[in-house]
């Protein structure tokens, strides 16, 4: 025999159903389920829930108690689109140091200005013992930007028996490739102007420009050596040479700028400096 017993009621802001089945043999089973909706006036949010039950009851007074289920909806974060994992940094635990940031290092300062002194040689064209010369001078040096200097110079190249000696004025743009490093290559182009006292007999004025590599090694922040080669070409302006040069004056003289006759003359220079930067 099999019995259905339906039966509902309803409340305000409620509702209850419920429903039983029993099946002979001595085993039933009776089940129930109820939703239940309540909107208190005291509470400005609302979330449903719901129970699920059951038992089940066997001959021979053997019975299982009803178990209850119980779902909540906040209990699930994702359900209002939550979620798990915090997407912010949470503060330390009291007690816990927070390692620092670690800064940038910065770069250290390039010294703007230095003096110095160089030694070198350089090989004339037309020249006599070219390469019997000795070039002595001081330098210094205005760093414009972290690559850029503008170098000025006062030399004197002295000739063989000091038969020729070329005092000389110029400037000079020097480039540094890694200005930073300890060892910086560089390029340089320079103009001047320079004297060329032939054995006391007469004089000569030339222009010069030129063009040179180098090398800078610094040793400390402010000691620099450098060692450079330069190629140039000087053009007579202005000379009392005679019209007669003797034997020895005449292997060592610059162009005499007369009309008609050559009036430059094609050099090169080597240079090792020392430098004091501030």
């Amino acid at each position: 025999m099999t019995t259905l017993l339906p039966s509902g009621t309803a409340e305000a802001g409620r509702a209850h159903f419920s429903g039983g089945a029993h099946f002979s043999g001595h085993v039933g089973w009776h089940g129930g389920a109820s939703v239940q909706f309540a909107r208190p006036a005291w509470r400005s949010t609302w979330r449903p829930r719901a129970w699920f039950g059951g038992s089940v009851w066997v001959g021979s007074g053997y019975y299982y108690p009803r178990t209850y289920y119980y779902y909540a909806p906040e209990a699930v974060p994702s359900y209002y689109g939550s979620s798990y994992y915090p997407v912010q940094p949470t503060a330390a635990a009291p007690g816990v140091a927070m390692a620092a940031p670690v800064a940038p290092v910065a770069q250290p300062s390039l010294p703007s200005f230095g003096i110095g002194v160089f030694a070198g040689g350089s090989s004339v064209q037309n020249v006599q013992n070219r390469e019997d010369t000795q070039d002595l001078g001081a330098l210094a040096r205005f760093r414009l930007t972290p690559g850029l200097l503008v170098e000025g110079e006062l030399g004197k190249t002295s000739f063989k028996d000091n038969q020729r000696v070329d005092r000389r004025i110029g400037g000079a743009l020097v480039y540094e490739i890694g200005a930073q490093n300890t060892f910086a290559p560089y390029l340089l182009a320079g103009l001047g102007v320079q004297q060329a006292d032939v054995a006391g007999t007469f004089t000569t004025t030339q222009d010069f420009g030129e063009v040179g590599v180098g090398l800078r090694w610094a040793l400390s922040r402010n000691l620099h050596l450098t060692v450079d080669v330069r190629a140039g070409s000087r053009k007579t302006i202005d000379s009392n040479q005679p019209d007669v040069v003797t034997n020895a004056a005449r292997t060592v003289a610059p162009p005499s700028g007369t009309t008609g006759s050559d009036t430059t003359e094609d050099y090169t220079r080597g240079r090792l400096a020392a430098i004091l930067n501030f």
